[in-house]
């Protein structure tokens, strides 16, 4: 998050990044910041600042995914705390609830984070092949190359056999010729 307000553009690029292994592309360069669509609509929650944002079209190829990804921790303000409504600073009346839901790309909606949570769980093995890459890069110290791909597959599926359990794929990784052959 940004250290005034949450961000969903930037923890639903990091659940792409880290979570789901799926980076979004960079941006274009001609791409306007969000805060021109602040200006546009000050009084405006961050979500109709948003929707303001993907009104152009390569914006809206990138955020339509982020953004959904993101959404699911709007109950969540810019340090973890929950919180029910979000605050507007400019304009009148009673702060607008919090919306947490979203649809992601598949189609699958959410309302909230227990059940985006529960949708990030419906597709264990790709967490899992994204935790296993982090772990690597992590213990390897170097960024994973298509040439690390199928032993990165390797580990994930011995790991599945045991249900993923942390030690497993500790276990599994530091075997492999991956770790081993540094």
């Amino acid at each position: 998050s940004n250290p005034d307000r949450t961000s969903p553009v930037k923890r639903g690029k990091w659940i792409m990044d880290n979570i789901l292994d799926t980076p979004p592309p960079p941006p274009p360069p001609d791409v306007p910041e969000l805060e021109i669509a602040a200006k546009t609509a000050p009084d405006a929650p961050l979500r109709k600042q948003l929707e303001i944002h993907r009104q152009k079209a390569t914006c809206a190829i990138c955020h339509r995914q982020m953004d959904a990804l993101g959404f699911g921790f709007e109950n969540f303000d810019a340090i973890g705390r929950w919180r029910a409504e979000e605050v507007v600073a400019v304009g009148q009346g009673a702060n607008p609830s919090v919306n947490a839901s979203g649809t992601m790309a598949d189609g699958r909606t959410y309302d909230g984070p227990g059940e985006f949570k529960q949708l990030l769980v419906q597709d264990l093995d790709r967490f899992a092949e994204a935790f296993v890459e982090q772990l690597a890069t992590f213990a390897l110290r170097r960024v994973m190359t298509i040439d690390d791909a199928k032993q990165i597959k390797e580990i994930t599926k011995a790991s599945k056999q045991d249900h993923y359990k942390l030690k497993t794929v500790i276990e599994n990784f530091v075997m492999s010729n991956l770790f081993q052959k540094l």
